[in-house]
């Protein structure tokens, strides 16, 4: 027969344990439980636990339930979340996943869509992975990266060719020209030593020359309207050329080149009095036979000129001349 003390611990640990599957039923049943069940279907779920809230425009209105892998075994995670809201929550709804705050924590957040039909129990909403701050930074950092790492190779690369010329007796010539170089420096500290002189003891003529330049300018600007004057008297000409009606002068000219150019080619050509007597020899020779007879014709007429002039005080007639 068994004792008080077993009896009653029987009854405590039979107690205990009708308590605790009692409590573990009631959890998984929906006799207390309030709102509607809705599922959303998502590629990964990373930051998603159970008992999350849900919210509608940061406010909670229900919390996640349960996350499985959706049974078509196809890798997909099945997400069920419990609503206690009557705010109207419409089919065309997106269930998001999106970052509660800059640590990383997640949460869903319903975005309510259009539409005047409303979810019920056990429906499935539509889902979206928003993109993540992290994910964000990636994806603008990563083509920088790229570039980067391409750079270095490039430095790397340029490093290595400068190291292989040094190594192979560039050394001598860049030193060379580094000497060449620091040489030119010299000379123009030398120079500019010799300019800074230079300019000590001419100070003087230099202050006159300073003196006639001001002495010039003041000039210039007394005579401001004279000048003027002539400015606009130039400006007054190039007008008057600018109007002038240069275009029909120049094509007179033209026709008058043109008319000169027929004309030189008809004298080549023997056309005309003027081309004949530059083509044929025959008129040139005869004008040229008739001036040697007018020549003669002069000179015996002022050698005899008896011959052709007689004067006789019985006015007797004069006696033909006979032609030599």
């Amino acid at each position: 027969m068994l004792s008080r003390e077993l009896k009653a611990g029987l009854v405590v640990l039979i107690a205990g344990l009708v308590l605790y599957f009692g409590i573990s039923y009631l959890k998984n049943s929906n006799l207390f439980k309030e709102g509607i069940t809705l599922y959303s279907v998502y590629d990964k779920v990373e930051g998603i636990m159970g008992s999350q809230p849900v919210t509608i425009n940061g406010l909670a209105v229900g919390r996640i339930e349960n996350i499985y892998f959706h049974p078509d075994q196809s890798g997909r995670v099945v997400v069920a979340m419990t609503i206690n809201t009557d705010y109207p929550i419409t089919v065309t709804t997106l269930a998001q996943i999106k970052s509660s705050d800059l640590l990383g924590a997640k949460e869903i957040a319903l975005e309510i869509g259009s539409g005047s039909v409303l979810v019920e129990d056990g429906d499935t909403l539509r889902s979206a992975i928003e993109e993540s701050l992290g994910d964000a930074i990636n994806k603008e950092v990563l083509p920088v990266k790229i570039k980067t790492e391409k750079l270095i190779a490039s430095l790397d690369t340029a490093i290595q060719i400068l190291t292989g010329f040094l190594k192979g007796g560039v050394e001598n010539d860049f030193r060379s020209s580094f000497s060449n170089v620091n040489q030119s420096l010299i000379h123009l500290n030398e120079i500019t030593t010799e300019l800074s002189t230079y300019m000590v003891e001419n100070r003087e003529s230099l202050g006159r020359a300073t003196q006639n330049f001001e002495r010039l300018s003041k000039s210039l600007a007394d005579n401001r309207d004279e000048l003027e004057r002539v400015f606009e008297n130039v400006a007054n000409i190039s007008d008057s050329l600018g109007k002038a009606n240069v275009g029909q002068t120049m094509l007179a000219l033209e026709r008058t080149s043109k008319n000169l150019d027929i004309v030189t080619g008809r004298m080549a050509n023997g056309e005309g009095t003027l081309g004949k007597l530059s083509a044929q020899d025959s008129l040139y020779n005869q004008i040229d036979k008739t001036v040697q007879s007018l020549d003669r014709l002069l000179l015996d007429l002022r050698y005899h000129p008896e011959r052709y002039v007689r004067l006789s005080v019985f006015g007797r007639r004069p006696s033909r001349v006979e032609e030599e």
